[in-house]
């Protein structure tokens, strides 16, 4: 057992200090994603209707198959 611990000893004595940074960002990043996937959905936003100004932006199907008939 000690030989263990002196081999783990000896390997973190030489971890290079990017590695250490990336494990840590990707224990950040994996945090993250299981809050975001423990939180309740968004609600969805109220569809845009037509208001002044943004007719051009609706289109009724006929127009959607031809847009310069």
């Amino acid at each position: 057992m000690k030989h263990h611990l002196i081999r783990l000893d000896r390997i973190a004595g030489e971890m290079n200090a990017w590695l250490l940074v990336i494990a840590i960002g990707l224990g950040m990043l994996d945090l993250a994603v299981l809050v975001a996937k423990c939180m309740p959905a968004m609600p969805m936003p109220p569809v845009a209707t037509g208001a002044a100004g943004h007719d051009h932006a609706i289109l009724s199907p006929s127009q959607a198959d031809n847009p310069r008939g």
